[in-house]
């Protein structure tokens, strides 16, 4: 199987691959240059093609350059393509302006120092083009090996405005009784009017799909960005092996994806491709890695393209790419399917046995077949036996699994704005709330009841744990009251809950 596109998701495909991956190749540039009239009829769709694939920037570069250095009869029509997404592009510049100077801000605080920051995913990759202009990001994606650090960073933040992103689910997890500490994701973000900034916090073990996670310190793939900026970047094995693992999470490879390898096999030579062929099998991180090598290698005629996709695919174990995995193809179902899949073969490979194999393979169908869409509702029969068949751990034991909790639900979650704070004792005080009780790590609290009624208090912000997103309107009612107290208790200390 080649991984092309399909049915409804050619034309998506076609526009991707011809107009918004980077022009190398002459016979490619001429035939995005002649192909130009074919979208003229189309714009509304290939716009909405850009903005869900995150290629506007990409798009609007490429069309600069057939414009400016095209062949002479297509110059004036790719001009014109290029005001189409004029101003959609600039309001795009100027986000990734401020996100610039957020991370310089950052970047340069004292607290910093030393804390092992590096950027990850866009603005790590940004460095690998030789114009990094049409490398675009939403967010900043940073990285800090513990949660020290990553506490740390989420104080500056907070000082300087940023809140919890309630849209989305973080994770926090840990396996002390395993040798792993604290490690998981947050998303904080500021708004400043129609502005916006969001910084994502990873930190400890770099974190994989629903419940996996690439299990060797992301550090040893430190590089430095330049001597005068407080954080670190990583080098092209860590960088492909970090794409590799967010492919997972989307369940498919980007065209964001491949630009990243485009530009890195045509400015680094340093991939150590031993240590990533052996990092792959580890982490069965072979699918997405086939598939990106055989699509350079069909894309592309530039030797230097070509010897770096040959080299991922020896590294991959070479074989015939997965029938589940695709390009540029953003499907729930089977994003399931390869996060299933994946870990179903993970848990075998770490010799955890079949019947746990099967299990995590089920709570990640389970998992992704929801959408991450969060649902205020009770639930029914089917979903009730769906928790106890994915909840394993009881977070008020300390347990933060791998396999526990896939997500954490703000009580400022928008699904949950209709529920008002409601206590469990009819005076409105604090008696039949669950105690949150101190952890190991510093500023978390957890309590609750096991398996569907559990807390994580992050400072005074509370979120309700969900294996399948599903939270009922008690129990988000209890959660919201708690919140309320945990605010007024830290107001009234005159400092944040967290300290």
């Amino acid at each position: 199987m080649s991984g092309r596109a399909r049915g409804g998701n050619r034309f998506a495909s076609s526009v991707l691959d011809t107009w918004a991956t980077m022009f190398v190749d002459p016979e490619r540039t001429e035939h995005a240059a002649a192909g130009l009239h074919r979208l003229e009829g189309r714009r509304r769709a290939v716009g909405d093609v850009l903005r869900v694939h995150k290629a506007i920037p990409q798009f609007q570069y490429g069309l600069g350059q057939l414009a400016v250095s095209g062949p002479q009869a297509h110059r004036a029509r790719a001009a014109a393509a290029k005001s189409w997404y004029a101003a959609e592009a600039a309001r795009l510049d100027d986000h990734l302006r401020l996100l610039r100077s957020e991370l310089a801000w950052l970047a340069g605080q004292p607290e910093v120092a030393g804390a092992g920051l590096a950027v990850i995913k866009g603005f790590n990759n940004a460095r690998f083009y030789r114009d990094p202009s049409p490398r675009w990001s939403r967010d900043i994606d940073v990285y800090v090996p513990d949660w020290a650090a990553c506490l740390a960073v989420v104080r500056l933040l907070r000082e300087r405005g940023y809140v919890f992103d309630e849209e989305e689910c973080p994770w926090f997890k840990a396996e002390f009784e395993h040798g792993r500490a604290e490690y998981g994701q947050l998303f904080l973000v500021r708004v400043d009017g129609a502005r916006f900034s969001r910084v994502d916090i990873h930190f400890g073990t770099y974190s994989v799909g629903a419940g996996d996670y690439l299990d060797f310190p992301l550090t040893d793939f430190y590089e430095p960005v330049a001597p005068d900026l407080g954080y670190q970047g990583v080098n092209p094995t860590g960088t492909l092996l970090v794409m590799f693992a967010h492919a997972l999470s989307d369940g498919y490879v980007s065209v964001k994806d491949a630009n990243d390898t485009v530009s890195l096999a045509l400015t680094r030579d340093d991939v150590d491709f031993h240590r990533l062929a052996r990092e792959i099998r580890r982490h069965s991180l072979e699918p997405q890695a086939l598939l990106l090598a055989d699509h350079l290698t069909r894309l592309y005629r530039d030797p230097r393209i070509g010897g770096f996709a040959r080299a991922l695919r020896r590294a991959a174990g070479g074989g015939r790419t997965s029938p589940l995995w695709r390009m540029h193809d953003r499907n729930w179902h089977r994003r399931a399917a390869v996060n299933a899949v994946h870990a179903y073969r993970s848990a075998l490979r770490r010799r955890r046995g079949s019947l746990v194999a099967a299990r995590r393979a089920g709570q990640c169908a389970v998992f992704y077949n929801r959408r991450l869409s969060v649902t205020l509702s009770d639930r029914t029969l089917p979903q009730r036996l769906l928790v106890r068949l994915m909840a394993r751990t009881d977070l008020t034991r300390w347990r933060l699994r791998s396999d526990a909790c896939p997500t954490m639900i703000h009580t400022g979650h928008p699904a949950l704005t209709g529920v008002a704070p409601d206590s469990a004792a009819p005076d409105g005080s604090a008696r039949g709330l669950p105690q949150l009780r101190p952890t190991p790590a510093t500023g978390v609290r957890v309590g609750g009841t096991f398996p569907d009624r559990q807390l994580v208090a992050i400072g005074d912000d509370v979120f309700l744990c969900s294996w399948d997103q599903v939270v009922s309107r008690r129990d988000a009612a209890l959660a919201k009251h708690l919140a309320s107290l945990q605010g007024a208790t830290a107001r009234r200390k005159g400092k944040p809950a967290d300290d």
